[in-house]
């Protein structure tokens, strides 16, 4: 693809965030190929993951292009339709947002709105749900699932790795993210590490478990020690504080929201069959619970892990035709 057009959108939805995180946000919108202004596109709203650059532009690898290169060249050769791919900024001062509404750190998936409006008002799309996919990955494909049962947003949802089951991908990381928080000398201190580093793989684990809990606090002055499910210096479990994290766990909240999901074009889950962080036993889960509410979906286990991935992406977009019609995917007049 083509370098992406940017720009920065004043968030009426984040100014004065409980975190004084910037409500001025950058926005990346990666342009089709043979796009002219003119003729109408759907458009893809990519996620990223927590800790992730808000961008498609960035090799991930020493191998392989950008996630925008490869998706750029799918649509070049017809097996992902033609459409804006856009990257709105979620981050946090803790790292990530989960694209949810949060009385801790502020209003993401109101942000997510805005962002969409805004590109309606300056590009060729194709107006309306039937015209938007959303797709992220881990944290990212979390915030798809939330936005397609919550919103009428979206017409499709690719969610790659996605947190679910909430028993499965945060538990096990709790033991290790609390060692960590003890040997940088409590979560303050750990906090104090963002711009000091090192900023490996521990922290980053540990970093992202501080984060969850803050998005799914239910008080502005929640303080980062309070919001995990358990004392980080004794480890006693605070039962009411994970009740209140599965609250937001797409598992437990599919009953309430499944027609939503039952009413997408396309709703698609993939995940790999030895996921670093155990996501495969809580994206198997969440697929078991869809069947079981009778939601049509595209499951995929692939070989692979949570990182080194980005090759799944376009194999599962190329499912977008299905939604989006070769004849309709890039030809409507404005």
């Amino acid at each position: 693809m083509s370098e992406p057009v940017l720009f920065d959108l004043d968030s009426a939805c984040l100014r004065g965030n409980p975190l004084g995180d910037p409500h001025r946000r950058r926005v990346e919108v990666h342009l089709p190929p043979g796009y002219d202004g003119v003729r109408r596109y759907p458009v893809v709203y990519w996620l990223p993951g927590f800790g992730a650059r808000p961008s498609l532009t960035h090799r991930p690898l020493a191998f392989g292009g950008s996630v925008a290169d490869r998706l750029g060249r799918a649509m070049a050769e017809g097996r992902v339709p033609p459409a804006l791919l856009v990257v709105p900024d979620c981050t946090t001062a803790y790292g990530g947002s989960q694209y949810i509404d949060s009385a801790a750190c502020g209003r993401y998936a109101g942000h997510l709105a805005e962002v969409v409006a805004e590109v309606d008002r300056r590009f060729a799309s194709l107006p309306g749900p039937a015209g938007r996919a959303v797709a992220g990955k881990s944290s990212g494909g979390y915030g798809a699932l939330v936005a397609g049962m919550t919103t009428g947003l979206f017409s499709a949802v690719l969610a790659f790795s996605p947190d679910a089951g909430f028993e499965h991908c945060y538990l096990p990381l709790l033991p290790a993210a609390l060692d960590t928080v003890r040997a940088a000398g409590g979560v303050e201190a750990l906090l104090d590490r963002r711009d000091t580093g090192p900023h490996d793989v521990p922290f980053m684990v540990a970093m992202s478990i501080v984060a969850t809990g803050m998005c799914y606090a239910d008080a502005p002055a929640t303080a980062p020690a309070d919001a995990l499910p358990c004392d980080p210096v004794t480890g006693l479990f605070r039962d009411e504080v994970w009740q209140r994290w599965l609250r937001h766990d797409p598992v437990r909240m599919l009953p309430a929201h499944a027609h939503r999901l039952a009413g997408l074009g396309l709703l698609h889950l993939s995940v790999g069959e030895r996921d670093d962080y155990g996501m495969h036993w809580g994206v198997r889960a969440l697929h078991a619970a869809l069947d079981a509410h009778g939601v049509t979906h595209a499951y995929r286990e692939h070989e692979g892990g949570h990182h080194g991935i980005e090759y799944v992406f376009a194999e599962a977009m190329a499912q977008l035709w299905r939604v989006w019609g070769k004849t309709e995917a890039g030809a409507c007049a404005a």
